[in-house]
């Protein structure tokens, strides 16, 4: 089972001791998925600015050596939009793209996820298909190991659901980053047998699962009519993602063995200890045997009618 956390922001100014810390948790609690993030770095800043560059190869190489061992995986930063027609915006979506790839294969990354945009009215698939089209033939020509995986998104307005984004993704012929805490908030029929087997149906028939692993991102969520409005922790009990039944299926299915978990949940410390206890939640539910039984209850149900 691969099972971790996002573990580090990685920049210009990451310190490798911190890393090494980190790593070296990971290994003392038994896990083995370490997400890196690229959320907020810039392609440039002013001199003197504070703005997390990209870090250099030398960099990378250092911290690649630290994480031997260890399944590692990217996120790409959220200025990155497939759905814009904005020529510049496109541009600079290429250029992180570009980065992202060549960094991620230093880092012997499995998969680089991304969120894919806002949902425009009319040509958001066309354009993000046109797009990922040509991002998976750079990735082709140079070489890079790392898949391309579109993260189901958790707001209605973004793109998109489950259903939309894994048929582009077997059309284009790239993993999915599956939230199952965003395909919840914003609707998705993840709360029983059914819902849960459809996907993984549909997972099987548009995956190449002999070559990768579907990342799966998992924590509690707090939601509204609009889908997601923040991570929190698993056992929050504003959050109504039933986390454990969904779990047991995955292990019922005989699916742990297709995936990575990647818990991401958060409370107001958010700190390694912290994702740490929220991971270990997961992985101790998992080592135990006993079935996990779950029903809508009334409040659960009237939730839903909200949407």
């Amino acid at each position: 089972m691969f099972l971790g956390f996002p573990a580090i922001h990685f920049s210009i100014f990451t310190e490798i001791e911190k890393v090494s810390n980190i790593v070296n948790k990971f290994q003392k609690n038994g896990l083995n998925a370490f997400e890196i993030l690229f959320l907020g770095n810039v392609l440039y800043a002013p001199k003197g600015s504070s703005a997390p560059l990209y870090p250099s190869l030398d960099q990378t190489e250092i911290i690649s050596e630290k994480l031997r061992g260890l399944q590692v995986s990217v996120h790409a930063p959220y200025v990155i939009s497939l759905t814009t027609a904005s020529l510049k915006r496109v541009k600079n979506t290429k250029a992180h793209f570009s980065i992202n790839l060549k960094i991620g294969d230093k880092l012997r990354a499995t998969h680089i996820t991304f969120h894919c945009g806002s949902m425009k009215p009319r040509d958001s698939e066309i354009r993000v298909k046109n797009l990922l089209n040509e991002i998976m033939k750079v990735r082709e020509n140079r070489g890079y190991k790392a898949m391309l995986a579109p993260e189901v998104a958790g707001k209605i307005k973004s793109f998109a659901d489950f259903d939309t984004l894994i048929r582009v993704a077997g059309e284009i012929g790239c993993l999915i980053c599956w939230d199952v805490a965003h395909d919840f908030a914003r609707g998705g029929m993840v709360i029983n047998e059914a819902g849960l087997l459809h996907r993984l149906e549909l997972i099987e028939n548009n995956i190449d699962l002999g070559k990768f692993r579907v990342p799966i991102h998992i924590s509690g969520i707090i939601t509204t009519r609009r889908g997601e409005k923040a991570h929190t922790t698993l056992d929050d009990k504003r959050s109504h993602l039933p986390w454990r039944f969904i779990l047991s299926f995955l292990k019922e299915q005989n699916f742990l063995d297709k995936v990575t978990i990647i818990c991401e949940s958060k409370n107001e410390n958010d700190n390694i200890e912290e994702r740490i206890n929220e991971t270990l939640k997961i992985k101790n539910f998992l080592i135990n045997n006993q079935p996990m039984e779950y029903r809508i209850t009334k409040s659960r149900l009237d939730n839903f009618l909200n949407y």
